[in-house]
């Protein structure tokens, strides 16, 4: 009697449901994979600019009594980079030509290692009846002492004297402009040979505005340009003011 030859079903190597899960599988590590990529490049970016920005957005910022409209590439911080109610905001521009953060400007915004080409400026409600100029003849000439010696295009400086809380600063002063000089103070950052060398930085506060202090800062290696620097500090402020007032009419 023949003997039937026993019947086997064959399953297949990869069943339909495997071939499906590692279909997803695929799928997702390459949807990881795209926003990973999204991801650095999105990182990059930021490190790159380093809380700078090329918005040119206006915001129409308030501080005390006075409006002021300025983009969003000239405002230093992002959390002052909204319109409303402020107690100060800080700005920076690039000089000459006092512009913002930009693919054009942004070689000198990214330096590391210098500030020149840049003027830093902070706006506050003023706290004092005086800006520096007007500070000049009742208080800092009573702080110098010993001759005065020429400094660049027009400007005399001044050593202060040591107990009068400015002994690693001299005044700069322009002998010239009557009783309310162009003053500014620059940092002290060493000594040749008797002579002080200022490179750190240069501060000048003016008053703007109904009710605003300016203080700005610049690199001693534009102390040479002080006139245009004053001026032109001065116009972007008033155009600042000028516009939000514009703004609101």
């Amino acid at each position: 009697m023949a003997h039937e030859s026993p019947s086997y079903q064959h399953a297949p190597l990869l069943s339909p449901a495997f071939v499906w899960k590692v279909t997803i599988a695929i799928a997702v590590l390459c949807a990881l994979t795209v926003l990973i990529s999204i991801a650095g490049r999105m990182f990059g970016r930021t490190v790159v600019l380093s809380g700078h920005t090329t918005d040119e957005t206006v915001y129409e910022i308030v501080i005390g009594n006075d409006v002021l409209a300025l983009p969003a590439n000239v405002i230093r911080f992002s959390a002052e980079r909204v319109s409303g109610v402020q107690r100060s905001v800080d700005t920076y521009f690039a000089w000459p030509g006092m512009k913002g953060y930009s693919e054009e400007t942004r070689a000198i915004f990214d330096q590391t290692e210098s500030a020149d080409g840049l003027i830093f400026a902070r706006v506050t409600q003023a706290t004092m009846s005086r800006d520096m100029s007007g500070r000049f003849e009742p208080i800092y000439s009573r702080l110098v002492e010993g001759t005065p010696v020429a400094g660049p295009s027009g400007l005399v400086s001044y050593r202060m004297k040591q107990n009068a809380g400015y002994a690693n600063e001299l005044l700069y002063v322009d002998a010239a402009g009557g009783g309310e000089p162009y003053v500014v103070r620059c940092l002290i950052e060493g000594q040749a040979e008797g002579d002080f060398v200022t490179r750190t930085g240069c501060q000048r506060d003016i008053h703007v505005g109904e009710d605003l202090s300016l203080i700005y800062r610049f690199s001693e290696s534009l102390l040479p340009h002080w006139r245009e620097i004053e001026a032109d500090v001065r116009a972007r402020f008033d155009t600042a003011l000028a516009q939000a007032d514009i703004n609101n009419r």
